[in-house]
């Protein structure tokens, strides 16, 4: 005999994702439909024998064996059905209890098999198990048919193949998923910063000082206003893909060109004034704000004439407020003695 054991697992998965510190816990729920199987096979040698001697009912062994209070069964064989004497009966009882359901649907198939391996007769039934019940059929086979069928050998085999649907088992199932990797940085500005260090590539030639630039016009364009119109423009140069510039150096114009290509600026603490001029004249108003931002924060009484010059000759009203509500507030005399001061009483005249 044979037995073994299968589930279908319905499908009917319900995740639930909850974050953890150390990655994503996935719950998931499964519904299982236990279905048990089993084969069991009764051999009668000197069948017509044994049928002339045979009263009444007539028990095969239970099985499977040795179960463990599981499904359980045996086979019932009446040589004269009760109904018709002759037709021999064949029945499936359940001889274990039910421990869950009060029904269990059940599947079965009788075949009857000669000695060499030839099927005489089968049937096949599916019934709703009641506990210690028995089904099969009165009429199962007629008498003297058989006994012609089993000749010579005089042998018959009973095979019972059982399909059982029992519970619905529910369980959660707890595993968790690694994190994902973090993705890897943006490289553009780095990127775009080999472009400003490059002297091989560009389609517009700036030349500031004896100092040559290679830049985009599209880049430059994008980013100011000023350098779109210039390249809009009908000029030789423009025509020649080569500008020069003369009002900002050229340590000035690269943080420029930086900031265009990478929105990023280094050496603030040396050249935010000169950077903001640059700023203001081509139009890049968040370069511009970056810097005033800067030179307001380090303001102090050494530079605070040169900031208030430079808000006037740049009508930034904002750093003026700031540089003059700054300067009212400290001693004049060691305002009026820095060089900025100096420089701004020869060059501008002021009003509030």
């Amino acid at each position: 005999s044979g037995l073994f054991f299968c589930r279908y697992t319905l499908k009917t998965i319900f995740n639930q994702l909850t974050m953890s510190g150390s990655g994503i816990q996935v719950d998931t729920y499964v519904s299982t439909a236990a279905q048990n199987k089993y084969e069991f096979e009764w051999v009668i040698n000197n069948f017509s024998v044994w049928l002339e001697i045979a009263g009444g009912e007539q028990f095969s062994a239970k099985f499977p064996y040795n179960t463990n209070g599981k499904e359980q069964w045996k086979l019932i064989f009446l040589p004269k059905s009760q109904k018709d004497e002759t037709f021999c009966s064949l029945f499936l009882h359940m001889v274990s209890p039910l421990e869950i359901q009060d029904k269990l649907m059940v599947t079965f198939d009788f075949i009857l098999v000669d000695s060499n391996s030839c099927v005489i007769h089968s049937v096949s039934r599916t019934a709703n198990y009641a506990e210690l019940k028995a089904w099969g059929r009165h009429d199962f086979f007629e008498r003297n048919v058989l006994l012609e069928k089993v000749k010579p050998a005089d042998k018959l085999c009973i095979k019972c193949k059982i399909s059982t649907k029992s519970e619905i088992v529910n369980e959660t199932v707890q595993k968790c998923l690694k994190p994902l990797a973090e993705p890897l940085p943006s490289t553009l500005s780095k990127d775009l910063q080999s472009l400003v260090d490059s002297d091989k590539f560009g389609d517009v030639t700036i030349l500031i000082d004896g100092h040559r630039f290679l830049a985009y016009k599209g880049i430059l364009s994008a980013r100011s206003v000023v350098f779109a119109a210039m390249f809009n423009h009908e000029l030789l140069e423009n025509l020649e893909s080569c500008i020069t510039i003369t009002d900002v150096e050229p340590d000035v114009f690269k943080q420029l060109l930086r900031y265009i290509y990478t929105d990023e600026v280094a050496s603030l603490e040396t050249i935010a004034q000169k950077l903001y001029t640059a700023a203001d004249k081509y139009a890049i108003t968040t370069l511009k704000s970056l810097c005033r931002n800067h030179i307001l924060e380090k303001l102090n009484w050494g530079t605070a004439a040169e900031t208030l010059m430079l808000a006037e000759m740049h009508s930034d009203h904002e750093m003026k407020e700031r540089a003059l509500e700054f300067l009212s507030g400290h001693e004049t005399g060691k305002v009026t003695s820095t060089t900025g001061w100096k420089k701004m009483f020869r060059t501008v005249r002021y009003k509030r």
